[in-house]
């Protein structure tokens, strides 16, 4: 707990030390009630639980007003912490008629005791948003937080009283919005709009990440990159979590794609710290909730249903998956062209669809050859009925910024798998077919470790004969463990 507290005052002081180098401003109107606004929510939630007696906030209160007026020189701070007792201090100085005591002390300009009484809470709602302000601004915004805390000290005085109705108060507040992005400054959309230019990501990775984005834009209030905090990314993951976001979704998808903006800001010096970093939502595995496999009787079932379906996708992407261990994402995108004949053997060659299509990483191009069980279903025979271009889609728009044409195909397939009874929510509808055939083809393990699927050819001896293994894999004389895996899978099908 400790060394949580130290990294996060850590990263406050490192905004303020920036805030500082770029110069103090000011602050709008609407700026400053928000300020306040969260030093009215603090002590609210700090005292509202168990709010004492209500005497003691009446002299709580009194301090503030008498304070805020300027009809006393000096006055004791308030510690959002703790409650402290001032009844006594108060009738010293104010006689046993607060109101008239307070009245009779004549007003002035002086601000000393109200940067004594509410300086602490104007630091806190300051150093929270890593902003610096000129000293003008600093004293209309001890005025307003002093205004708060009065709202405040009469709320949790009628909760000591027993009344904890709503106070209309509260509602004035607004949120905090920085200002926007001044010149020179970037906002979160050309951030993205900037990596998305140079690092040139799929199209569904642009959809996903535009939209998460879009939603961090409208937590905080405003895209200006620079001002948005630690503090806000943790908020924010609260409330996707809460609003039923799984905790897999948020770190590997909401704040993966956060982290990944802001560090490549930070590499082409455009922003200067990751407010992502170090943010994540700390959820330990259950069991009963990882992913399975299908079970032998069930790639039989689904490839038996497969068999006699239309359109196209649905009667080979099934097998062609069962078969190669590939991603449906991988096989949906084939083209006629990249289906071909290797050493007398047919392959299909897995690379990004010519019309702005994509793989997951680099390493996902790699040519598989085709399984004897695919050849004598009449795969190669609808190869060539098929004119030149995808095998599976129609008309993609060609804009790589867009999702591309495939996804919709994968998509639908999904919905085709689970309409046919595949419903157990820990078996994805075309991926778990991946994972039966990692499972059944059992890698080393230097490539288990790596994540690595087998395939023709993934064997020790075949990955050192090279490409010559490729045709040894489905003859006779092949290599004894390959065909051992093919014959296997050929057994399951």
């Amino acid at each position: 707990m400790a060394t949580a507290r130290r990294v996060l005052i850590l990263e406050r002081l490192e905004r303020l030390y920036e805030a500082t180098r770029a110069g103090s401003h000011g602050l709008t109107h609407r700026q400053m009630v928000a300020l306040a606004g969260e030093v009215y929510s603090l002590l609210r939630s700090r005292f509202d639980e168990d709010p004492g007696s209500p005497e003691a906030w009446e002299a709580w209160k009194g301090f503030v007003r008498a304070a805020r007026q300027g009809r006393i020189g000096t006055a004791p701070t308030i510690d959002p912490r703790e409650q402290a007792d001032e009844r006594a201090e108060a009738a010293r100085l104010f006689g046993p008629d607060l109101t008239a005591g307070i009245d009779a002390l004549p007003p002035s300009g002086d601000r000393a005791a109200l940067e004594e009484r509410c300086g602490r809470l104007t630091w806190f709602v300051l150093s929270r948003h890593g902003l610096v302000v000129d000293r003008e601004t600093r004293l209309r915004l001890l005025e307003h937080v002093a205004d708060a805390c009065l709202d405040a000290g009469w709320a949790i005085k009628r909760a000591a009283q027993g009344d904890y109705s709503p106070d209309p108060k509260a509602a004035r507040f607004p949120p905090f919005q920085a200002t926007p992005a001044a010149p020179g400054g970037i906002t979160l959309t050309d951030l993205f709009d900037r990596w998305a230019a140079e690092t040139k990501p799929a199209g569904s990775t642009l959809t996903t990440w535009r939209g998460i984005i879009k939603a961090l834009t409208a937590h905080v209030g405003h895209e200006d990159a620079k001002s948005i905090t630690t503090e806000h990314v943790i908020a924010w993951k609260d409330k996707r979590i809460a609003a039923g976001r799984s905790a897999k979704t948020v770190n590997d998808s909401d704040l993966t794609a956060l982290r990944a903006l802001y560090r490549w800001g930070i590499s082409n010096r455009l922003v200067t710290e990751n407010p992502a970093l170090g943010v994540k939502v700390s959820a330990k595995r259950k069991a009963g909730t990882s992913k399975l496999p299908y079970t032998d009787d069930e790639v039989a079932r689904l490839l038996s249903l497969a068999e006699k379906a239309e359109p196209a996708w649905t009667r080979w992407l099934p097998l062609l998956a069962a078969t190669s261990g590939a991603r449906i994402a991988e096989l949906a995108q084939l083209w006629v062209e990249n289906i071909a004949v290797e050493q007398g053997v047919p392959v299909m060659r897995l690379l990004p669809a010519q019309d702005a299509g994509s793989l997951k990483t680099e390493g996902s191009e790699r040519t598989i050859p085709i399984h004897p069980a695919v050849i004598q279903a009449g795969f190669m025979a609808f190869v060539k009925s098929r004119k030149a271009g995808p095998l599976f889609y129609g008309k993609s728009s060609g804009d790589p910024t867009k999702r591309h044409a495939s996804k919709s195909v994968s998509n639908r397939l999904a919905g085709w798998v689970r309409d046919q009874g595949f419903t157990d929510p820990r078996k994805a509808p075309m991926h778990a077919l991946r994972h039966w055939f990692k499972h059944l083809t059992r890698p080393d393990r230097e490539e288990r470790g790596r994540g690595r699927v087998a395939t023709a050819g993934s064997c020790r001896r075949c990955r050192e004969l090279g490409g010559e293994a490729i045709h040894a894999t489905l003859t006779a004389e092949g290599c004894p463990e390959s065909r051992k895996l093919f014959v296997g899978v050929a057994h399951r099908i």
